[in-house]
């Protein structure tokens, strides 16, 4: 039997789930092999995943030269969505080797020096693509408090949020994804006779437990707090317009109100952004990890069956239906992506009588700063 290619942490696997011989830690698990699960090597699958990938690279690449190229979008808030678009573009280039390749997905040859080992536990085990797809999600848990403390705790935002701060809020990412993903390289090894190996969980105990952090770390705990950031910025978001409303109401709507209610509907139009983010990462995570949690606590069901790769098509989906969203519901990126490639220049823009630039991201960032 090849034991070299069972991730059972990521549900990238065939087999059957809760299956004792999987778990015991003898080295014996189900295998990847693609001519046996006839789903995962289907025409159908495969064109899906080819799907996913070209409109995930061509989606994250064109966020990524959008903002990095109309300087009229950039702000701290693009910075973020540029290393989330550029993670998730990574994310979507790995799933190549692992799902759209199958020689590629296939165990290399044994190879018992160094360069094997970390072969084996980095790249065979899908230890890279995982803390990837890991830092997807953190960084989007800082964008998400990037707008909380621009709207809600103006006063503080140009202090925590510094040029130095914001680039190690990013590292911070990187670094807590490959710490929580870092059980994964202690269950596997490269054995000089079979090559890469699952070695099986330590207990059925330290099993439980890494279900239950990973599921808490990586959907539910990120799913509560930008939901919750969220509902906050929201409501204060409210109360801004419902303020300036009534003074307007009572004052004529002199150049400056009308610049500042512009830009607060503009700043509206982003969180509801990021408000689809989290709503979107919850439905595409969701099955993935419910069936990941329940494979750690024994439940039995099967890796070859379709409901199981759905839930795997539905996870990797989510690295790229981020700048599908940002493109539907931003009209100042829509305009930006016209500018980057020459096809309109940027210039001011009048709405509501009141002179202002097309960038979105940057005005926004400027209503929560006051």
């Amino acid at each position: 039997m090849d034991q070299s290619r069972t991730t059972p942490h990521s549900l990238f696997t065939t087999g059957t789930l809760g299956d004792s011989s999987n778990d015991s830690g003898d080295g014996d698990a189900p295998t990847n092999d693609w001519g046996v699960d006839k789903v995962a090597g289907s025409d159908l699958v495969l064109a899906l995943y080819g799907v996913i990938c070209v409109v995930g690279v061509t989606g994250n690449l064109l966020v990524c030269i959008v903002l990095l190229r109309v300087r009229s979008l950039r702000s701290n808030t693009s910075d973020f969505l540029v290393h989330l678009s550029l993670v998730d573009l990574m994310v979507c280039v790995l799933v190549i080797p692992y799902k759209i390749l199958p020689p590629l997905s296939q165990s290399p040859p044994p190879n018992p020096t160094i360069w094997g080992q970390f072969r084996c536990r980095l790249y065979v085990s899908q230890y890279l693509f995982w803390a990837c797809a890991v830092t997807s999600v953190f960084n989007l848990i800082m964008v998400n408090l990037e707008r909380f403390a621009a709207i809600v705790h103006p006063h503080e935002y140009k202090r925590i949020f510094a040029t130095r701060n914001k680039f190690l809020m990013i590292v911070s990412c990187w670094i807590l994804a490959f710490l929580t993903k870092s059980f994964i390289l202690f269950l596997y090894e490269e054995d000089p006779a079979s090559g890469c190996r699952f070695l099986g969980w330590p207990s059925k105990g330290f099993q439980a437990a890494i279900g239950v952090c990973n599921f808490t770390f990586n959907l539910f705990a990120p799913f509560v707090l930008m939901i919750s950031v969220q509902w906050k910025v929201i409501s204060t978001l409210k109360k801004q317009a419902k303020a300036l409303t009534a003074q307007t109401a009572i004052l004529d709507l002199n150049p400056t109100d009308r610049r500042k209610m512009w830009q607060l509907r503009v700043t509206q139009i982003l969180v509801r952004t990021l408000l689809a983010f989290g709503l979107t990462f919850a439905a595409c995570w969701a099955p993935n990890q419910f069936m990941f949690l329940l494979y750690n606590l024994g439940v039995q069901f099967s890796f070859a069956s379709p409901v199981y790769h759905f839930g795997v098509i539905l996870a990797v989906c989510n690295s790229c239906v981020n700048p599908i969203i940002y493109t539907m519901t931003n009209q100042q990126f829509r305009i930006g992506i016209r500018m980057a490639f020459g096809m309109e220049k940027q210039s001011a823009q009048v709405v509501d009588g009141t002179t202002a630039t097309s960038g979105m991201v940057t005005l926004s960032t400027r209503v929560g700063a006051k």
